[in-house]
This record gives structure tokens, sequence and C-alpha cells, in this order.
């Protein structure tokens, strides 16, 4: 994802940048494809520096810790980022600051910005990603999915292994 500083002779400037499939690899092992990528950046500039607000939108194809079954989902983020020349200084002044720089190769004022974006992106992804609240999940026994329907296994009430602890209640 390219953002190309040449495009704006005065800031504060505002840019929208949409990528289709491929423009970011799964990042995730839930993730299964990466379908789309809208990145809405609001910049400032400062001296040689951008300092970037993006607001992220990632369309992605998910599986489901449950069930297993693959269904779309959309991240939202927030991120900031400094952009600044690629230097000596800039380099030990990223190391000292907790802020998120992203380097300009040589005299270019074009600058790829993917991995802000997709660090944003790992950050909005559920650390357990569910097709639907209610997702019954796979049947323990035949591994059947149960949001399609019972699978006709029968449940025992107790593991038979706890069988004898029953005896220690008043019941």
């Amino acid at each position: 994802m390219i953002l190309d500083l040449r495009e704006f002779e005065e800031f504060p400037a505002r840019k929208t940048i949409e990528a289709g499939p491929g423009a970011l690899k799964p990042f995730a092992d839930t993730v299964d494809t990466v379908e789309g990528v809208a990145v809405a950046v609001d910049i400032q500039k400062a001296g040689e520096d951008y300092y970037c607000q993006a607001a992220v939108k990632v369309r992605i194809v998910c599986e489901c810790v449950r069930c297993l079954t693959n269904f779309p989902a959309e991240l939202e983020g927030r991120t900031n980022f400094i952009i600044c020349p690629d230097s000596e200084e800039t380099r030990q002044r990223a190391l000292e600051d907790e802020e998120d720089y992203v380097f300009l190769p040589g005299a270019s004022l074009r600058v790829d910005i993917s991995e802000p974006v997709r660090q944003t992106a790992i950050l909005s992804l559920s650390m357990k990603p569910l097709c639907s609240e209610d997702c019954r999940g796979l049947c323990s026994q035949c591994g059947a999915n149960l949001n399609e329907g019972d699978c006709g296994c029968v449940k025992e009430s107790i593991d038979p292994r706890w069988e004898d602890l029953k005896g220690l209640t008043s019941e």
C-alpha cells in the first residue's frame, strides 16, 4: 500500500487508499484470506516529518474457532505513525520513542504503509473469532457441526472416570 506524499501541496491533507485481495497476506492462523483494505490517512507536516493518523478497515475471511467454518468479517482500527527520512538520527529517535516510524526510502516521497496497516489489523482481530455468538461448535464425539443440527450422539451425563466421586455428595 503506497502513500505518495508528492500529491499534496498543502497540509493538513487527507488521503484514502483502497486495495483489493493480495494487498496484505493473511496475518494470523485463523485468517484464511484478506479480501480488501481501506485506509483513510490524515497527514500533518512538520519540517521533514509527516505525522499520520489512519483509520483502517480490513475485510477478511476467517475461521471460526468453535465450528471451523470460514466466515466473512470486517476489522476496524486506528493507528498513528510518523513518516520521516531514513537517517542515523531518525533511526536513533525511533528507538527512543514509543511511536511507530515509517522511513522514506532515499529521496523518494513514496512510502509503503503496509506494515502499520498490518499491525492495526492484527490488533483488531479477535483472539478467538466466532462465526456467531451462539455458535454451538463441533460434537466432541463425531465431529459434526452442531450449528447444522443435532448429530444424534448419545451424551453420557458424567465421565466414567468421575463416577466414584458421586458418592461424596449428600444427594
